[in-house]
């Protein structure tokens, strides 16, 4: 299983303008990310999971989970992502902190943190830290469960990383230039794909 999780800092977690992904703490994002983890031609990658953390206005953390196994239905362009996430965010306005909410067709938001999200996939799961220091994705031995760590424009906190570090996630780089965050994805989709 491979799964990804992207750390939304600014991203709201509250209902936004699903024409305006922008200003909703760059949605825009968020909305290529599962795209790209998800879709590929005329079909959904059964094998994945993609998880992000959203932790903007106004009430942080919201994870919403997006699970290709289940997934029927979706649309795959930003738009129509965007009004699935911004539905997710409306039904979850009154959440408690570790509540869910199983919304249709294999998306699921919780009230869940981002360090709760990384220790329990650390108990089950390869953790690889995708940050341009690690080691060549090319040179690097995969096992079979693999979460995939990752941020949006603004990047990891540093007590993240130490967090990071502390549960053993491996650093591992996609190549010679600073990508953005759905391409990453994309990138290690590709690699895992031509090693299986």
């Amino acid at each position: 299983m491979k799964e990804f999780i992207l750390r939304a800092l600014k991203t709201k977690t509250s209902p936004f303008n699903t024409n305006d992904l922008i200003n909703a703490g760059r949605m825009d994002i968020v909305c290529d990310c599962v795209i790209s983890s998800l879709f590929i031609s005329n079909n959904v990658r059964q094998d994945t999971i993609f998880h992000v953390i959203l932790e903007g206005p106004r009430s942080p953390p919201k994870l919403i989970s997006f699970f290709g196994n289940e997934i029927k239905g979706l649309d795959y362009d930003q738009k129509s992502i965007a009004e699935i996430i911004n539905q997710a965010l409306k039904q979850s306005t009154n959440l408690k902190l570790s509540e869910e909410i199983n919304l249709k067709n294999g998306i699921k938001i919780s009230k869940k943190s981002f360090e709760a999200l990384v220790k329990e996939k650390s108990r089950t799961s390869q953790l690889i830290y995708l940050n341009h220091k690690g080691q060549d994705i090319r040179n690097f031995e995969f096992q079979e469960n693999i979460t995939f760590i990752f941020g949006d424009y603004i990047g990891m906190p540093r007590k993240t990383e130490k967090l990071l570090e502390r549960l053993g996630a491996k650093k591992v780089n996609l190549g010679p230039k600073k990508l953005f965050a759905s391409h990453c994805i994309v990138i290690a989709h590709n690699e895992l794909d031509r090693a299986n």
